[in-house]
């Protein structure tokens, strides 16, 4: 099945930092879990102003931003027959703090050689490879959208399969100190839509949806 890949980078195209996130932007946490969470794609790059991005030269404060959104009408939400899945290595699964695993509202799957395949505790699937995976979410036809969310070598392998349909990047107008960096990925992913700029806390950045097209350049 078609998936997507979403991610934040820096203008170097890191990522991370000692298994975690090197910076703190609340839009982009808040945009990570509204996308990843709607069953409808369509409703969040509308209530993010995706479609007009490119025709607004304004920038934008998080505080603006958000109020906006606060007065936007609710999204869709899950439901045990309409949800989205998250797909992550064991790096990344272990770097969310406890509170928070599994992430609500998401069929959570981790990608580990090393941890035994299964469910665990009804919260958490584990498969030992990305393709295995695509192949169970594919027959589960409660699944909407299945996003690829980390660490970097599932990035790199996630990037390159054809079935990758979308990549959904933040991208961060700052520079931090990263070990871990995102792939190059190639002319055959092309930008559609676009937010406006923001800032928050003197750092910008904007969200992007690029897909695939299956004729390449």
């Amino acid at each position: 099945m078609g998936f997507t890949v979403v991610v934040a980078a820096d203008r170097k195209r890191g990522i991370g930092k000692d298994g975690t996130l090197p910076w703190k932007i609340k839009g982009d946490m808040r945009w990570f879990r509204e996308a990843t969470t709607c069953p409808d794609t369509s409703e969040v790059l509308a209530r993010y102003a995706m479609n007009i991005g490119l025709m607004d030269k304004r920038t934008h404060t998080w505080e603006s931003l958000t109020s906006r959104i606060g007065g936007a009408r609710p999204l869709p939400d899950w439901t045990p027959g309409a949800r989205n899945a998250v797909l992550m290595g064991r790096k990344t699964w272990e770097s969310l703090p406890p509170r928070f695993r599994p992430l609500p509202g998401r069929l959570n799957g981790v990608i580990s050689r090393t941890v035994t395949p299964g469910v665990f505790h009804g919260s958490h699937h584990v498969w030992p490879s990305l393709q295995a995976s695509l192949d169970e979410l594919g027959r589960d036809p409660t699944v909407k959208h299945v996003f690829v969310t980390g660490g970097g070598e599932i990035f790199k392998e996630a990037l390159a399969r054809p079935d990758c349909a979308r990549i959904l990047i933040t991208t961060i107008d700052a520079e931090y100190p990263c070990d871990v960096f995102l792939p190059e990925f190639g002319p055959e992913y092309k930008e559609i839509a676009i937010s406006p700029n923001l800032v928050e806390d003197g750092v910008g950045y904007r969200f992007r949806l690029l897909e695939r097209d299956s004729g390449g350049v």
